[in-house]
């Protein structure tokens, strides 16, 4: 079964934004990215959550642009992800094996992928989002996460064979 990517989504929205280069959404993603992470270890889930919700956003409409004027940018989602984790980790050291299984298979599969976003990039940003918006359920979440990547990761793996 194939699930839409949201790359369509952004190239629908990135020609009605005003002429923002890709870099600086870029730069803004990765910015937000880090300063979400912030909010999140200083024990202010909800607040990061809003902060990452727009490095996602920004980073999606930065890839849009740069695929329309056919420039390379790199694309901040992939190890932004990894920060969110190492956040909720130093906000409560009892989530740190948690964290830390997820950093783990998240960059497993960044390194599998090249470095390109994927759908299950997305989801799993979908995932850190509600764990922010629940994070007495981080734990959890990063297991089910973990594995999802693990999973993923597995699958291309297999078709590489």
């Amino acid at each position: 079964m194939n699930f839409p990517m949201p790359e369509p989504l952004f190239d629908r929205l990135a020609p009605h934004l005003p002429q923002v280069p890709a870099w600086g959404c870029t730069v803004v993603a990765g910015v937000a990215l880090l300063a979400g992470t912030g909010a999140v270890a200083w024990q202010h889930p909800w607040l990061g959550g809003g902060i990452l919700l727009i490095g996602f956003l920004a980073d999606g409409v930065g890839q849009a642009i740069a695929r329309r004027m056919a420039v390379t940018v790199p694309a901040q989602l992939p190890p932004g992800l990894l920060l969110v984790p190492f956040g909720f980790a130093l906000a409560l050291p009892e989530r740190a094996l948690a964290a830390m299984f997820l950093m783990f298979s998240l960059s497993i599969l960044t390194w599998f992928t090249q470095k390109r976003v994927r759908l299950i990039h997305w989801l799993v940003a979908l995932g850190l989002l509600l764990g922010c918006i629940l994070p007495d359920h981080f734990s959890l979440l990063a297991y089910l996460l973990g594995i999802a990547c693990f999973t993923k990761t597995g699958q291309g793996v297999v078709r590489r064979t």
